[in-house]
């Protein structure tokens, strides 16, 4: 069993793993960053798109900070915590320039174009500040910038378990399987930064990466934090391709048809002409399925004649919106769809709007337990457009420093700590001593097991709390 000790452990390594792995580094602490897949993967990474977008207030001027709040506070109601969207307009600026530094690719908006309407976010009606985040483009400068930093990196190992010290309860880092044989990893750490992802991958069918399966809202609770509007997540429709899903961008909703068996899905799902149209119209501002909304319509009803259909995306007369035409240029590039042709189309599982529950620097209540990222997000009900990348940079960056900070206040004691066994009851990490590989194999699938289970019925059962359709 191979044992290392660091100032912070970071689990994670999307945006806001990234993120906090540098803030912690460059505060002055020993990291370790271990991710399940390779180095820059997670949802952000995920590929099932032309692009990420990145939006915050259109200047770091107080008046335009106040505008976002109320954009943001908008579809996420009073469930948008206001200390945290302050938190989050009044640190976007400064942590979109320290993730470009970092060798983050970012498209701007074209000088002259900042009033342009296509930069209204989704569930938003004004025209915020807008950046593209080129995430493939940025894999190998982020991983520089990593080596630069002198943060060590564990990937391909699975986290099954925090690990607490029993003289107090704080978490004291974590216990990993690692590499195809399940070698077990101890990681000693004063802080340790949660940034595993959402949950949209512990439920089915999903777009979401296959890491985002939910696993750190348990270990989270295991600990003693506390998660809440779990009842909430992203469905969106996705085209069903030769490999991965690809997500419909909302933006060709206003263009399309759908089909099922040569008839019109609103049709069979009982809905008039004029009110589908509506829908479709008001879709074209937002990708994912809101009960807030008349656009749910178009969710309801495919679900209504089984989940699946046909989408017929038709070309408009004159000039195409940007958009609309980068994402029909890059649905003909990598899938080979195109204009008029007929998409099988389906209902996906894509992202969380709920989490753990912490403070503006990522702190859970627990001591040395941190989270950033989807898996503690801002908001609720529904989410703007670009927000979930936003919320992972900065928060990421505060979380980041904010355990570095709490690492050089404790000291790393000798003591044994305690694991999370198959039962979720506390075990000794000296039980470990002398595992043989099969060992390690079976208690690796065990733990990882009761976390990915504990994370379907945690999330599913507070969907159907919420009356949740899906």
């Amino acid at each position: 069993m191979d044992r290392i000790s660091r100032d912070v452990c970071v689990v994670g390594s999307g945006i806001a793993g990234l993120c906090a792995a540098t803030a912690a580094a460059e505060a002055g602490a020993s990291v370790t960053l271990v991710c399940q897949g390779a180095l820059c993967s997670g949802s952000s990474f995920a590929g099932t798109t032309w692009g990420l977008g990145m939006v915050g207030p259109r200047t770091p001027a107080p008046e335009d900070v106040e505008a976002f709040v109320r954009a943001v506070q908008g579809p996420g109601g009073s469930k948008a915590r206001d200390a945290y969207v302050r938190a989050l307009g009044n640190g976007f600026h400064g942590a979109l320039e320290r993730f470009r530094a970092m060798g983050a690719v970012i498209e701007d908006v074209e000088p002259g174009h900042g009033d342009d309407r296509a930069y209204v976010p989704c569930f938003g009606s004004e025209v915020q500040d807008w950046h593209g985040f080129h995430a493939l483009a940025s894999v190998q400068g982020l991983r520089n910038q990593l080596c630069k930093a002198e943060v060590d990196v564990t990937h391909h190992a699975e986290v099954v378990s925090l690990l607490h010290d029993p003289a107090d309860g704080a978490v004291a880092g974590v216990l990993a399987l690692v590499g195809p044989q399940s070698s077990p990893l101890v990681v000693r750490a004063g802080a340790t930064v949660l940034a595993t992802g959402g949950a949209a991958a512990a439920l089915s069918p999903t777009l979401a990466s296959p890491l985002a399966r939910g696993t750190g809202l348990v270990m989270a609770t295991d600990e003693g934090a506390t998660c809440g509007n779990l009842g909430y997540g992203q469905v969106m429709a996705g085209i069903l391709t030769k490999g991965r899903p690809a997500v419909f961008n909302e933006k060709v909703w206003g263009l399309t048809r759908l089909v099922k068996d040569g008839r019109d899905v609103f049709d069979l799902a009982g809905v008039s002409p004029a009110r589908a149209r509506e829908a479709l119209e008001a879709h074209s501002w937002h990708g994912p399925y809101s009960r807030q909304r008349v656009s749910r319509l178009v969710e309801e009803s495919v679900a209504a004649v089984g989940g699946t259909c046909e989408a017929v995306v038709d070309r408009p007369e004159g000039e195409v919106q940007p958009f609309v035409a980068t994402y029909m240029d890059w649905l003909e590039e990598t899938h080979g769809l195109s204009w008029g042709e007929p998409m099988p189309l389906a209902l996906f599982h894509q992202a969380s709007n709920g989490g753990v529950r912490c403070d503006v620097d990522g702190w859970t209540r627990v001591p040395g337990l941190y989270a950033a990222g989807e898996v503690a997000p801002v908001f609720a009900v529904d989410r703007l457009g670009g927000i979930a990348s936003a919320t992972a940079m900065v928060f990421g960056l505060a979380a980041g420093g904010a355990a570095a900070r709490s690492a050089a206040t404790r000291r790393q004691e000798g003591r044994d700590l305690c694991f999370r066994g198959e039962d979720g009851a506390p075990q000794a990490v000296s039980s470990l001593e002398g595992l043989s590989p099969d060992g390690a194999a079976a208690l690796g699938g065990a733990l990882a097991g009761r976390l990915r289970t504990g994370a379907h019925d945690l999330v599913r059962a507070a969907m159907d709390e919420a009356g949740s359709p899906f």
